[in-house]
């Protein structure tokens, strides 16, 4: 009889063994898959990072341009001014004549 009763505890300790396994497995694969998909999210946010870079330099390079523009027109008010070209009266200046 104890060689029945040891038999019977070997075998609830291996089925509670395989059990446990079972559910570490499970545990793993939904694990696995919560993995998958968080490198897939970071894999797109890197894709909008890049992107939104790019179209960050390419409205830095706009706003240079248009700054270069603005100087521009201001170099060119101010050697009319002292050509003496227009007269806006009190406002005078640059701006004067922007406005």
């Amino acid at each position: 009889m104890t060689q029945e009763n040891e038999l019977e505890r070997l075998e609830g300790f291996v089925t509670k063994l395989l059990a446990r396994f079972n559910d570490l497995q499970a545990d793993k694969k939904k694990v696995d898959q919560l993995l998958l998909q968080r490198e897939e999210t970071i894999a797109i946010l890197q894709d909008e990072l890049a992107a939104l870079k790019d179209e960050r330099g390419v409205i830095g390079s706009r706003v240079s341009g248009l700054l270069d523009q603005i100087e521009a027109w201001e170099a060119g008010a101010a050697e009319n001014e002292d050509m003496g070209g227009n007269d806006r009266g009190s406002e005078g200046g640059v701006q004067g004549t922007l406005f």
